[in-house]
């Protein structure tokens, strides 16, 4: 019996050492550079279609659909900054190998949209590939949050209609936020301007005060609202002897760039202890928590569902000139659409729309346009200033 088990043994060896091994991951980083990885991405692209002729115009719209593909592989390992600072390095050791990067590709769709020719196709992107070639550049980061949107908390608290100097439901929501790696502005930073006519505008409902405060502290988001406990002794016969606070929170969640309310969160409680000061407070940590946690789970979101970029461009001397800019960055990859927002004594301010990337990325595109001399003077969450220069 065991001349057999030895014999079957054997047999076993022979028929692994024949056959197909399992794949192993490699344990050195040298076998991981190694090793292909693709990922599956869709990307699309906008352009300025080739006058009569649409074969180059289906050509230049799959490389540009190709380079979007790659921009979003991209994005996932170098931060905003290091692309702007970085751009010319970037585009010559990557974009200019866009071909390199993709195993196979699709086309999924094409054709005319509007003044402009788009694409969309399926991509099999060599993102081992990508991140080695970051890395060697020395421009890989190892961090999940990059992107998550920086935020100022502006709430007041009020007990029967008067404001109270207490920070219960601010502190909640900030600490909330910083847990799920919100980037918040510190408190102290903001009692500095409690007095500001803006932060009073802001406070009373005024959400473009909100957003240009939220500007002043380079924040994407303004979380602006109030408090209000309505405390009276308790109408219940068996707790008679204690205070009832009724209290209501009332938030808006302001885009920086626009002004523009994204949502509204509202939260009630009525809770009761023995004294008309901790009923309040315990409501107000009630309805703050319940409040915190949509926040949290909802303010990236909802920002993120159609990103927005501000761009203030000095340089420009008439309407022919703006109108010929806002197209170009129209034109842009990853651009949906670009409204003029104002114009007054040669700057502009123009609103970008994205389908996907960031105020960064856009800033690189703009310090590489042809026919155009654009210096970027400054780049924080989502807006964008520079100037032409000639």
């Amino acid at each position: 019996m065991s001349k057999i088990l030895v014999a079957l043994g054997i047999c076993l060896v022979l028929a692994g050492c024949g056959g197909t091994r399992p794949a192993v991951l490699p344990s050195t980083p040298a076998a991981v550079d190694e090793k292909e990885v693709l990922v599956e991405v869709e990307a699309e692209s906008l352009i300025a279609p080739v006058k009569d002729n649409i074969l180059a115009t289906r050509e230049q719209g799959i490389e540009a659909a190709k380079r979007a593909a790659i921009e979003k592989a991209i994005g996932v390992w170098v931060t905003g900054q290091q692309i702007v600072q970085q751009a010319a390095l970037i585009e010559e050791k990557i974009f200019s190998k866009v071909g390199g990067y993709i195993k196979d590709y699709k086309v999924l769709s094409s054709g005319p949209d509007g003044e402009f020719y788009k694409t969309k196709l399926w991509a099999s992107v060599k993102q081992a590939d990508i991140r080695k070639q970051i890395n060697d550049l020395g421009l890989l980061i190892q961090t999940n949050t990059v992107n998550n949107p920086r935020v100022v908390v502006l709430v007041e608290e009020y007990i029967n209609g008067k404001p109270v100097a207490t920070q219960t439901a601010a502190t909640i929501i900030m600490s909330e936020l910083i847990d799920k790696n919100y980037k918040v502005v510190d408190q102290e930073q903001i009692d500095k301007i409690k007095k500001d006519d803006s932060m009073l505008a802001a406070l009373k409902g005024d959400e473009k005060a909100a957003a240009q405060i939220a500007r002043k502290f380079d924040a994407d988001i303004a979380v602006v609202g109030k408090v209000t406990s309505t405390v009276k002794p308790n109408p219940s016969e068996y707790l008679k002897e204690t205070m009832l606070s009724n209290t209501v929170l009332n938030l808006r969640v302001v885009k920086t760039t626009t002004g523009d309310s994204l949502y509204a969160v509202y939260k009630n409680a009525d809770l009761w202890d023995f004294s008309g000061e901790a009923a309040s407070s315990k409501a107000t940590a009630r309805v703050a928590e319940q409040a915190s946690k949509e926040l949290a789970g909802t303010i990236a979101a909802k920002l993120y569902e159609s990103v927005s970029v501000l761009i203030t461009v000095s340089g420009i001397m008439n309407l022919n000139k703006l109108e010929d800019f806002r197209k170009t960055v129209r034109y842009l990859d990853g651009v949906s659409d670009a409204r003029n927002r104002d114009f007054v004594e040669g700057s502009a301010r123009i609103e970008l729309t994205l389908k996907y990337g960031n105020a960064q990325l856009i800033a690189a595109k703009l310090e590489t346009l042809k026919d155009w001399s654009i210096k970027v003077t400054e780049v924080s969450g989502h807006m964008i200033n520079c100037t032409v220069t000639k």
